[in-house]
């Protein structure tokens, strides 16, 4: 049983699909740039004076330009963030874990395209997830007391020592090529962002930048819609005053995100990678549930409360 179970209709889309259709309707709409780097943010009471730094082939430029508000939406290692609000170290909790995700060139032999394919054993996990217009992507995830050890040595080789000693298996070691002779690929420690507060008077961050819940939250690139979403809404509801629009975003906003970020640190991460031995007999259970047609609709009926936050229009009156 796994995410495309999920009561409500979820729907297995890659980040990237949602970047190209935001670009689409974007584009027409504002100026897109490339290879600009803010490297300084200065904020007034009436603006944002922003240092940027463009690259384009061998030649750089800098430029300061003024703002009305400033929007962060730079993910994780937030770089707006770090100029506006401090250094990672401030925000950044680690869970102590590992993920190297890739998109696969083929299915898995044995298996069809739209088969999902779940590997979980204490404190390690691979996933498989089938997408309707693409291949399967790949997800591997496991707990690690020493993340810096993890890069000094190829990605492939953390993850081969991660998944070892044992011999891999047929299924295993298809994934794990698979990863290594993919064309791009995440690896990565996971984090979430903890803040006291996503805004000043005229910068703002949302999405990863500002909460990151975490892959094992079900819910990074939904909540990174919904929250950019219902920033808009504010800032029209109060045209003339940005930061009683930002406020007001963020008080309604937090209590959502908090829900978000519990589910990641507890039942999402014991969801992908068991980390005890109940978790591990409890999804056996689950797993022979889940293959009956009868007691599969039972348990996803019982699911309905449990999953209800991830379809609250938090942008409603």
């Amino acid at each position: 049983m796994g995410y495309s179970d999920l009561p409500g209709g979820a729907r297995l889309i890659l980040r990237g699909d949602i970047e190209a259709a935001l670009y689409d309707a974007a584009a027409p709409l504002t100026e897109i740039r490339y290879g600009t780097t803010p490297t300084a943010i200065d904020e007034h009471a009436d603006g944002v004076d922003v240092t940027l730094r463009t690259t384009t082939g061998e030649n750089t430029t800098e430029t300061t330009e003024r703002f009305d508000l400033v929007v962060g939406a730079d993910g994780l290692r937030s770089t707006v963030r770090c100029l506006a609000f401090g250094p990672d170290t401030q925000y950044l909790r680690p869970l102590h874990s590992i993920i190297g995700a890739a998109i696969l060139k083929k299915p898995v032999p044995g298996f069809r395209p739209e088969d999902g394919i779940i590997l979980a054993e204490l404190r390690r996990s691979v996933w498989v997830f089938p997408f309707a217009r693409h291949q399967p992507g790949v997800l591997f995830s496991y707990r690690t007391d020493d993340e810096d050890a993890q890069f000094r040595r190829p990605p492939i080789e953390s993850l081969r020592l991660a998944f070892g000693p044992e011999p891999t298996g047929p299924v295993l070691e298809n994934l794990l090529t698979q990863f290594e002779q993919a064309d791009d690929y995440l690896f990565d420690s996971v984090h979430q962002v903890e803040m006291p507060t996503w805004h000043t008077d005229r910068v703002v961050l949302v999405g990863d930048s500002a909460w990151c819940p975490t892959l094992y939250s079900g819910m990074g690139a939904s909540s990174g819609l919904a929250g950019a979403d219902l920033l808009g809404t504010s800032l029209q509801r109060n045209p003339d005053s940005p930061s009683r629009a930002l406020r007001e975003w963020e008080e309604r906003l937090r209590p959502f995100m908090a829900i978000q970020q519990k589910t990641g640190r507890t039942q999402g991460r014991a969801m992908f990678v068991p980390q005890t031995r109940r978790d591990i007999a409890l999804r056996s259970v689950v797993q022979k549930l889940s293959s009956n047609p009868v007691s599969k609709r039972a348990m996803q009926s019982l699911l309905v409360g449990k999953f209800k936050e991830k379809s609250i229009d938090i942008a409603a009156p």
